[in-house]
């Protein structure tokens, strides 16, 4: 449904919010799922060497145990859990996925198992994007399919800041040339993408209003009004792109005033509106948003959470300290949330979320909480989860439309695998597949 965009709610730095409601937009409702559609976090942060923007976080060799002379600040220690090494890839340094072979041995695993879509983490093709390109190139690419997680808060850039609205159009058209490929995953006609951290909007919506950022929003309504004003101009951007403009419609038009961040003055593009008519050219999601806002945004088709780390116990809500505190956590979200959806976001999903454990000791470990690392499951446990996903699937067909998300394929660092490695063979893929795909 094609509207002109008649008011514009964001005018720059200092702007006002004008008018006090966007044009309706029209909404489909989600058909019922015909089939289990399964979505596996991707993080391609395993080359050797890595990428230079990252070697402060993960050092040189990811692979290798830290803290060295050279990088004092860089914890890893994924040598002493050799358990983890994939079996797709050469040992005995784990797997390199900028390599085109290991991306193509890994699409056709996944897929072998049921998994249709890799959500590849990604952060504006200035980190991790080798593996993305390399499910581009692959010969395997039939067998399944990608879409752009935005990793945004991890971003390095400094000119623009990434906290101004130059920097997250012009992620948003890098994005949108990736969504040109035949393997790009999409929903109702339109290219997945998703939106890892809301909290980076929302700073530059209120940067741009000349509001402090601990200034909370004067109420749901507002924000849902501010959030369409915004993620409308993302819409544009992504329109023109695929339209064969590749310049997204935001180069060569500047500014009155430039947003700044500390002293940094960021290039001036246009911050005053993309130009083209609205219309929904993707369908995006939005990552661990709050429902009662976001869910009313007519710009956003649906919501998840990446990954689930914490419930409620004893009257407390805490980080789990075991799998089964984690599944505990996880049946607390399927319950609130997805009949919240039904209330607040008519018609548009919420994927559940499966576990595959959480332990980042090769990290330097959850220091805030290290009983945290203990929420690891048995093979037993993780299958009983399998069904518990399952139920939540077919308890809530539509509002989840059939799709669960997996943190993760390859999370080795953090805990959370699917991949066959050393110590869990093929046994989570098997589970996966026959507990949910099945």
């Amino acid at each position: 449904m094609v509207q002109v965009k008649r008011r514009q709610l964001l005018t720059g730095a200092g702007g006002m919010l004008l008018g006090s409601a966007l044009p309706a937009i029209g909404q489909t409702s989600a058909a019922l799922p015909v089939k289990r559609t399964i979505v596996a976090a991707y993080f391609g942060g395993w080359r050797v060497p890595m990428d230079k923007s990252q070697q402060g976080v993960h050092g040189d060799n990811p692979w290798g145990n830290y803290p060295t002379a050279k990088l004092p600040g860089v914890k890893h220690k994924m040598q002493n859990f050799p358990e983890r090494f994939p079996l797709i890839g050469p040992a005995p340094t784990g797997y390199d996925e900028s390599q085109q072979w290991v991306l193509d041995a890994e699409i056709k695993t996944a897929s072998t198992y049921g998994i249709d879509v890799f959500s590849m983490n990604w952060y504006r093709d200035e980190f991790l994007n080798h593996p993305v390109e390399n499910f581009k190139t692959s010969p395997n690419k039939g067998l399944m399919k990608f879409f752009l997680q935005w990793s945004n808060p991890a971003n390095f850039s400094t000119s623009p800041p990434r906290d101004t609205r130059e920097y997250f159009f012009e992620g948003i058209r890098r994005a949108a040339v990736h969504m040109k490929d035949s393997a790009y995953w999409k929903q109702d006609g339109k290219p997945v993408f998703s939106i890892f951290d809301v909290t980076q909007i929302d700073n530059i919506i209120k940067a741009c209003l000349g509001r402090p950022l601990a200034t909370p929003f004067k109420n749901p309504l507002e924000a849902t009004l501010v959030h369409d004003a915004f993620l409308q101009d993302c819409h544009n951007i992504v329109t023109n792109v695929l339209a064969g403009d590749l310049t997204g419609g935001i180069s060569g038009k500047l500014n009155t005033t430039v947003v700044r961040n500390g002293n940094v003055v960021p290039t001036r593009v246009n911050t005053m509106g993309i130009a083209g008519n609205f219309k929904q050219s993707m369908y995006l999601l939005v990552c661990g948003a709050d429902v009662g806002s976001w869910a009313k945004c007519a710009t956003v088709q649906g919501m998840y959470a990446y990954n689930i780390r914490q419930g409620t116990f004893n009257g407390v809500k805490r980080l789990t300290h075991s799998f089964a505190e984690m599944m505990t956590a996880c049946q607390q979200n399927y319950d609130l949330v997805l009949p919240a959806m039904q209330s607040y976001g008519v018609g548009k999903v919420w994927w559940p979320t499966v576990m595959t454990g959480f332990d980042q000791r090769p990290w330097g470990g959850t220091t805030a909480d290290p009983l945290h690392d203990n929420s690891v499951p048995t093979q037993e446990q993780f299958d009983a989860h399998c069904k518990q996903v399952r139920a939540a699937l077919d308890k809530y067909p539509t509002t989840t439309n059939g799709v669960v998300f997996v943190y993760a394929w390859n999370e080795l660092g953090e805990g959370g695998w699917l991949t066959p490695t050393k110590s869990i063979g093929y046994t989570r893929l098997v589970s996966l597949r026959d507990r949910i795909k099945k």
